[in-house]
Formats: C-alpha cells, structure tokens, sequence
C-alpha cells in the first residue's frame, strides 16, 4: 500500500512537471475551466478498500456517490459542503462532509489536494452508528472545456465511531461543472 501511495504521488510530481513544458499551438486552442468565483459542484463515484483491522464493521469495502456544491474563491481555493451515499459491506451510510480542495496549477491539466471531513450517518441506527471521518489526499483534473472538467483522485480515509476505527484507501472519479 506504501507504494501505492508513494507512486501516486510521484506520478502526479511528474505528470504536472511534464504538462508546464507544453506549449499553446494556434491549431489547438487552450481549454480551462472558468477561473471566476462563483458556485461550482463536483460530482465523483468513489471506492475503498480496507486497510489493516478489517474484522469490525463497515471496515472492508465500500463504493458509492457524492454530491459536492460549493463556493469557488479565486483560481485555487474551493470550498463546499456534500453528502451522497456509501454502501459498505454491513449496510450504508450517508456522507455529510465539506470539501476543501486547492489548486496547484491552472491549465488544461490542474493538480489539487483535497480535503475532506464530516460525519457517515447510519439511517438503521443514528446513536450509536454514526461515525466520523477525515479523507485526504492528491487530484489530477482534466478541462474539456470552459465549463467541464473531469478529475480523479487517490486519498486515505479513516473514519471513527464510537466502537471502532478503520481505514482505507480510496479512489475517486467525476465531473467538475463551473456554470458561469
């Protein structure tokens, strides 16, 4: 998992380096998702995998859905709030979170670290089966055009409740839209 990690990060070091040598043709013009403030809302299909203790409850897998809406600052900062749903191996649970993400470099190709924390709320048994949780880590995002984007992204979620800790490593892929 280790290297997982450690090659996920080298590949985007060297993937932004790589993308600041290219060049602006006039045959190819330059496509950027809209650097404005204003709203903005990511939608992503994500999944993890369990990492070390998987034996507790909903500590093995999931996948699911989120929904983030948000405030676009400046050209980097972007702030939001979301929710969605994660089915894990015992059953689901509902994300209520923000969203922070920060963009390095702004061009075609724009890489972010994000962050994210909030609560998994279980609808069977809110008291004692809501959990926690903290998710962070590296993005690569792809403008098609002005007002669309596509982004993918490694993280480290680990998420508490009141009887048990876990741990994963989760992916995310999805759509940025800026409407103005």
């Amino acid at each position: 998992m280790k290297r997982l990690l450690l090659l996920s990060i080298l590949f985007i070091a060297v993937a932004g380096y790589a993308e600041a040598q290219r060049r602006v043709l006039s045959n190819k013009p330059y496509r950027n998702l809209n650097t404005l403030p204003g709203y903005i809302t990511v939608n992503e299909f994500g999944a993890g995998f369990g990492i070390r203790g998987t034996s507790t409850p909903y500590s093995k897998y999931f996948f699911g859905f989120t929904s983030i809406h948000g405030y676009q600052f400046d050209q980097y900062l972007v702030v939001g709030g979301g929710t969605g749903i994660s089915v894990y191996e015992d059953g689901v649970l509902i994300p209520l979170f923000i969203d922070i993400r920060y963009r390095f470099s702004i061009s075609t190709v724009t890489f972010y670290a994000f962050g994210d924390g909030g609560f998994f709320l279980n609808p069977n048994d809110l008291n004692s089966g809501t959990k926690m949780f903290i998710n962070a880590g590296p993005g690569i995002r792809f403008a098609a055009s002005h007002k669309v984007a596509f982004n993918i992204s490694p993280g480290l979620l680990i998420q508490m409740g009141p009887t048990s800790r876990a741990s994963f490593i989760n992916f995310r892929i999805g759509a940025t839209i800026k409407p103005r």
